[in-house]
């Protein structure tokens, strides 16, 4: 409509657009003004005006009709319970409001589908609710009515004293119809943000994983390349890396971060594991049941027990060695298993100190003790029990 008016008389159209919006300001007069411009003129390329179209249809007549006694018939109810008082501003907006209804039934089709599609993108413009014109049509009427009834009664507060209930539900029914007004598109951006925060944690965390992926695994199978003829080297850059890839899946946030001395016996007994599988390219098996806190006593058992796990790696030629370990309520029992070649304990050398020293006899010097049981060619287990009430610091 600004730019048919601007073209008729030669002037700029954002001069007119402005001058619009200025009428509008004066109690709705530019939009009720607007509203008969586009009735009364004849759209290029149309050959009758919206007036003359829906003049000439029975049923749209009717329809007008009846659209127009009920909304003077709203404010005329409204008016008599002093909820309103019928003035310029109503006059003009409700004349608006009809001249809308006119055009949206008196328009052409070709001008029907460009309103749909202009409705359709603004009712759904920052909304993620994805509602159509009709949604917003009904949610703008009931917003307008709250807010109309919200102003109406603080105004009335000014000029009645003692109306402290005028106060609350004016502003209680201004405040839910800007809530019903605006809800979607607060929801909209509520949501557009959080959808936004996710994909950047996502982004983050595909970039830590990429990281890790080029730290740790494209350096190993580097590594391991260049030993492909040490099968003990390959093995246990294996293990190491599998080793990685565990605790990194449990905890990603801990890679790459140095962590603090183990404070308790399953603690120890997973760097037990590491340092034997890195030091000697075997695999360790390790299961514990139960847990406790360190002191001499359980560094003690650690410690016979490492011992244990060492000699079954240098010895044994077992491709893998089994950690148990079991706190129970009176004693601690762990037992480290091989299936290696054995041996026989009775013709071991008084002067190897790797089980008489480093085995039975720290385990008796903290009220424990130790039993090993092995044969050639059939493996060998040692059995280390500490009971529980040699522990105390």
């Amino acid at each position: 409509m600004c730019a048919g008016v601007a073209k008729r008389f030669g002037v700029g159209a954002n001069r007119i657009r402005v001058l619009a919006i200025i009428a509008a300001l004066f109690l709705g007069f530019g939009v009720a003004v607007y509203m008969a411009y586009w009735i009364l003129v004849i759209r290029q390329g149309d050959e009758k005006s919206i007036l003359s179209r829906t003049g000439s249809d029975k049923r749209e007549k009717e329809i007008l009709s009846v659209g127009t006694i009920t909304v003077f018939s709203i404010l005329l109810a409204l008016q008599i319970l002093g909820i309103n008082k019928f003035g310029l501003a109503t006059l003009f907006l409700t004349l608006s409001a009809l001249g809308a209804l006119v055009v949206w039934r008196g328009a052409s089709p070709a001008e029907q589908v460009h309103l749909r599609k202009m409705t359709n993108t603004v009712a759904t413009m920052g909304s993620s609710t994805g509602e159509g014109w009709r949604g917003v049509a009904l949610r703008t009427v009931v917003s307008v009515v709250f807010i109309l009834v919200g102003l109406s009664n603080l105004s009335r507060v000014s000029r009645v004293r003692g109306e402290a209930s005028g106060v609350v539900i004016g502003a209680t029914a201004l405040v839910l119809g800007l809530v019903i007004l605006f809800a979607p598109w607060w929801i909209g951006t509520v949501r557009g943000l959080s959808k936004e925060r996710r994909a950047r944690v996502r982004a983050q965390e595909r970039a830590d994983m990429a990281a890790h992926v080029h730290d740790s695994v494209l350096q190993t199978l580097s590594l391991i390349q260049r030993a492909a003829d040490n099968p003990i080297e390959v093995a246990r850059l294996v293990r190491m890396q599998e080793r990685d890839l565990r605790s990194w899946l449990v905890d990603p946030e801990s890679f790459g971060v140095t962590s603090d001395p183990p404070t308790t016996l399953a603690g120890s007994a997973f760097e037990i594991e590491h340092e034997v599988e890195d030091c000697y390219a075997i695999a360790v098996e390790v299961v514990i049941v139960g847990d406790c806190k360190l002191n001499a006593a359980v560094l003690a058992l650690l410690g016979a027990g490492r011992e244990a796990a060492i000699n079954a790696a240098k010895w044994s030629e077992a491709p893998s060695v089994s950690i148990y370990i079991e706190v129970e309520r009176e004693r601690i029992s762990m037992f480290v298993r091989d299936l290696g070649r054995g041996f026989d304990p009775a013709e071991v050398s008084s002067d190897r100190q790797g089980i008489s020293g480093s085995i039975v006899e720290r385990m008796a010097r903290h009220g424990g003790h130790a039993t090993i049981r092995s044969m050639p060619g059939a493996g060998t287990e040692v059995e280390l029990v500490l009971p529980l009430k040699s522990t105390a610091p």
